[in-house]
């Protein structure tokens, strides 16, 4: 099971890092554990994880040496839903629509099935902070996408198995972005 586990992390950070959803190093995603979360560890490279750039966060107590400092979010999403897996990347057109809009609705047919409306949080301080965590963790309770204003989107898998759930939650990713880029074209061409 470690090695499935290991093989969709291993999967969605290339896949995220070669359809441009993320920089080297940015992002990162996350599963349900027993007693907490395996997360992606902080500047790491997203492309080519090891075992070794995963790290084991409790859902009480110190937050482990090079976990992500976005753990604090996924953290609170785990508490608070039943997601057992967590995606966060940076989809460039649907941040820059976030910097606009207060929610994304999708035009295309699979956005409107799998996304049907995303909501844009503007939380007023950064987005490691127990106020972004609240935000994101309400708006997952849901729907199955959210993206922070300027900042990104997070994606939650509810799949049983955790590789499942996880390549769930990049799936809804990429239909995000998808559907971010026909909404932009949409407008450009004189679309409302």
């Amino acid at each position: 099971m470690l090695a499935r586990l290991y093989a969709a992390f291993r999967q969605v950070g290339e896949d995220l890092f070669g359809q441009g959803l993320i920089s080297a190093t940015a992002g990162n995603f996350s599963v349900r554990g027993k007693e907490g979360f395996l997360i992606t560890k902080s500047g790491v490279q997203k492309a080519r994880l090891t075992p070794e750039d995963l790290v084991e966060v409790p859902l009480e107590g110190p937050f482990p040496p090079g976990a992500s400092v976005e753990s604090v979010i996924h953290r609170e999403v785990y508490r608070r839903t039943q997601a057992q897996a967590l995606v966060h990347a940076h989809p460039r057109v649907a941040v820059a629509l976030s910097l606009h809009l207060d929610r994304l609705l999708p035009l295309d047919l699979e956005g409107q099935y799998y996304l049907r409306e995303v909501p844009v949080l503007a939380p007023k301080t950064t987005s490691a902070s127990e106020e972004a965590a609240s935000a994101v963790a309400e708006a997952l309770a849901h729907h199955r996408v959210c993206l922070l204003r300027g900042h990104g989107a997070f994606a939650a898998g509810f799949k049983e198995r955790p590789e499942e759930a996880l390549l769930e939650a990049y799936s809804l990713m990429t239909t995000l972005e998808e559907s971010a880029e026909i909404l932009l074209y949409h407008r450009l061409w004189g679309g409302g």
